[in-house]
């Protein structure tokens, strides 16, 4: 879809055109219905009878919202121009995504995402406008809600390209002649579909593979079919105004001309659909402007806060799709646009401010697919939370470790705490009510198939070779390292997941209380049980810090990681264990200056471009300074904020990514990009808005009748207020002003719900 080149065949006078589009604007949409096969494939738009549900994966896409779709393009911020080749663009709409490099082309088969896919499957592995000639330069690039825009200059023509997505492609390019004379634009179009598998993009090799079709082309029209192995039928059609398709072996290519007279405007238009035979997605359609009148709104005097704030939303925009239960947030783009476990929960937990319509279609998803049976190929277990959920063809024909897979042992207990969570922000749904059993089930996962040795701690330990390794959110094969470089031999009990357990435990009695007294002191016991034993096992006395890990022999796993800082944000430290933690948080081995590192720069095993080994992620950065504020750290959770706004404002279009480099930061230095990281990603927008219950101090009661508001101000922020913000059984108007060094609330406006100030 690029147009690093363009052609202008035209020189002072006339010029004849060859193959001339024979319509101002070129669409032919009757072309898509036909009465051929194809017809009675699944547009995602059109879901069959009975199908209860879809979702798709892919790679790579940038974003910004409206209805179905969102956008995004990177351009300098100082306006240098910008040759197409160095723009970055991708779309997403319902069912189909576009990946595009950063000249907005798929240029072949590309292990780092581009392509237009759906169904787990690249439908699309090469698309290129490429006018002929002298190369492109961008007046601009503008960011729309269904979309993008992008403006170019070349002689006399004036050229916008408008790209959208929703169920379906459109890539208009509009051409005006400022001219005296007539001139001829003409650009190749080349098209491919590899049909691969999104694990196969990602390198995972294959015995087996199924039949591509030959190309079919028929006047305007381009179809490429492919049939799986499980006889699944995919399908892309491509509609363009070409002369002719050239079709063989490889990509199909093809011409579109057009004269444009002086002053004259003409458009050309290439449409792009895929169809399977398995269910589309049943999503209402997204409105952005919806979304946006139901979410919070919040402000500030920091034009970077500010930034930062509306491009996370746009991101869980694009992430989410729409439910009967609210909006389900996908994992991250490229590689996690599917339901993820852990992901979903954490996203939903953070994002609960911004709007608390995540937390119950997240918690209706996973509880509709916890886990009832012993299938140790795919590490299910009964009540167990699923990690991943899939439907490519690998995944269809037992390549992989199967879908639903559940190799994850933190999704469990953050789903109970999700729910007691839940239940206080939404008290008008009885949530716990709705999923007592899947509570349970979970509950008793915990105690007695996530712990697997009877000593209190959940632990993780692979049942097949196939399986994921690390079942935390540190999930990298050397993510656990002992003093050896070696990875401990489990089963491994990892720190953050017991203060999780610890956390759903306490909030579920709390939220139980009035309704099942007897649930209530079990769950109390259990978690105080377990913390007990959890101060004991884990503190390092001489360090000042909790450990990493248990072994499977019990022995600590003591490097200095970013891991206890969800210690802090769970509530699971002692009052001393927590402020120690807190502090330790903030030295300079962790502290980056953008952000915590996940690992000290003290230790041999610190790589700060590496995957978790010292880089910086946003969510980790975002529980730390949550934590920190919850043991009395203000100031190190308002410095810890201060430091992801500058490092969001570094980033092109303000999105922080999944994860960036933990070199300390230098001034005039940015931080450092990781190549293959998410963007966006949903940690990583979610923790934006934990940052901001983080300054408002928020906290809220079992039954949702009381919140408790306790602010805090990063550097370079001196007002703050949130309006419109639904919490338990009202609504809230807060503003925040800095008196001195300290953050005050100036006003607070509550209906339906009291308010306390600390």
């Amino acid at each position: 879809m690029g147009c690093s080149a363009l052609a202008l065949c035209g020189v002072p006078g006339n010029t004849t055109m060859r193959a001339e589009a024979p319509s101002t604007t070129i669409r032919r949409r009757s072309e898509f219905r036909n009465s051929s096969p194809l017809s009675r494939m699944h547009d995602p738009k059109s879901p069959p009878d009975g199908a209860k549900w879809y979702w798709h994966a892919l790679a790579c896409a940038f974003a910004r919202p409206r209805r179905a779709t969102t956008a995004a393009l990177s351009v300098p911020q100082d306006g240098t121009p910008m040759t197409a080749a160095q723009l970055a663009l991708s779309l997403k709409g319902t069912g189909i995504v576009f990946v595009g490099s950063r000249g907005a082309d798929i240029k072949g088969p590309s292990r780092r995402g581009a392509g237009v896919y759906a169904w787990d499957t690249r439908h699309v592995s090469t698309y290129e406008v490429r006018p002929r000639g002298a190369a492109l330069r961008v007046r601009s690039a503008e960011l729309l809600p269904d979309g993008a825009l992008l403006r170019y200059s070349l002689g006399r023509l004036q050229i916008e390209r408008r790209i959208r997505v929703d169920n379906a492609i459109e890539d208009q390019w509009s051409i005006e002649n400022a001219g005296a004379n007539d001139i001829t634009f003409e650009a190749d179009v080349t098209v491919d579909a590899d049909f691969r598998d999104l694990f196969e993009v990602r390198q995972r090799k294959r015995t087996t593979k199924g039949r591509r079709e030959p190309v079919a082309a028929s006047g305007h029209r381009l179809r490429f079919e492919y049939t799986a192995v499980d006889g699944v039928k995919q399908a892309t059609d491509v509609l363009a105004p070409v002369d002719a398709w050239q079709t063989g072996d490889g990509a199909a290519r093809g011409r579109v001309a057009v004269r444009v007279s002086p002053g004259d405007r003409r458009s050309i238009e290439i449409d792009i659909r895929v169809r399977s035979t398995l269910p589309s997605p049943l999503v209402a359609d997204r409105d952005w402007d919806a979304w946006q009148k139901t979410s919070t709104k919040f402000a500030s005097d920091s034009p970077d806060l500010d930034a930062w704030i509306e491009r996370s939303s746009l991101d869980l925009f694009l992430l989410s799709d729409r439910t009967e239960d609210g909006f389900f947030p996908s994992g991250g783009i490229p590689w996690f646009v599917a339901p993820f476990g852990r992901d979903s929960v954490m996203t939903a937990l953070m994002t609960l401010p911004l709007r608390r319509d995540l937390a119950p279609a997240v918690l209706r998803l996973l509880a509709d697919r916890q886990g009832k049976h012993d299938v140790p190929e795919r590490d299910e277990e009964p009540g167990r939370i699923a990690h991943e959920i899939r439907q490519g063809e690998i995944v269809r024909t037992g390549g992989a470790f199967g879908s639903p897979y559940y190799g994850s042992v933190d999704a469990t207990p953050l789903f109970v705490w999700l729910a007691a969570e839940a239940a206080r922000w939404i008290p008008e749904r009885d949530l716990i009510g709705e999923f007592e059993p899947n509570i349970r089930a979970a509950l008793e996962w915990m105690e007695k198939r996530g712990d697997v040795d009877g000593d209190l701690f959940i632990e993780f330990e692979r049942k097949r070779p196939t399986g994921i390794e690390n079942q935390v959110w540190k999930d990298s094969g050397d993510s656990y390292l002992d003093a050896k470089g070696k990875r401990p031999r489990g089963p491994i009990a990892a720190v953050e997941v017991q203060a999780y357990a610890i956390a759903a435990m306490r909030s579920l009695a709390e939220v139980v209380a009035k309704r099942h007294a007897g649930w209530a002191i079990e769950l109390d016991y259990r978690a105080e049980t377990l913390h007990k034993k959890f101060e004991r096992a884990f503190w390092m006395e001489k360090r000042s810090f909790y450990a990493q890990a248990l072994d499977g022999r019990k022995r600590l796993v003591p490097d200095i990681v970013s891991n206890p800082g969800h210690v802090l944000w769970a509530g699971a430290a002692s009052a001393a264990h927590g402020r120690a933690t807190a502090a330790r948080l903030r030295e300079p081995d962790l502290a980056s200056g953008w952000g915590i590192r996940t690992r000290s720069s003290r230790s041999k095993h610190y790589d700060p471009v590496s995957y978790q080994n010292g880089s910086v992620w946003p969510h980790d950065t975002a529980f730390a300074a949550a934590g920190m504020a919850r043991y009395g750290d203000k100031a190190g959770a308002a410095r810890t904020i201060a430091e992801m706004i500058a490092a969001a404002a570094a980033f092109s279009d303000r999105r922080i990514p999944e994860l960036f480099g933990g070199q300390p930061k230098r001034p005039g230095v940015s931080p450092t990009p990781y190549p293959v990281a998410c963007v966006p990603q949903a940690w990583s927008a979610a923790a934006t808005f934990l940052c901001v219950r983080t300054m408002l101090g928020l906290s809220v009661g079992p039954d949702g009748t009381t919140v408790t508001l306790d602010p805090l101000l990063p550097d370079g922020v001196d007002r703050f207020e949130a309006s419109g913000l639904r919490v338990g059984t009202g609504t809230i108007d807060v503003r925040i002003a800095r008196k001195g060094t300290q953050a005050r609330l100036v006003s607070v406006q509550a209906s339906g719900v009291s308010v306390i100030v600390d």
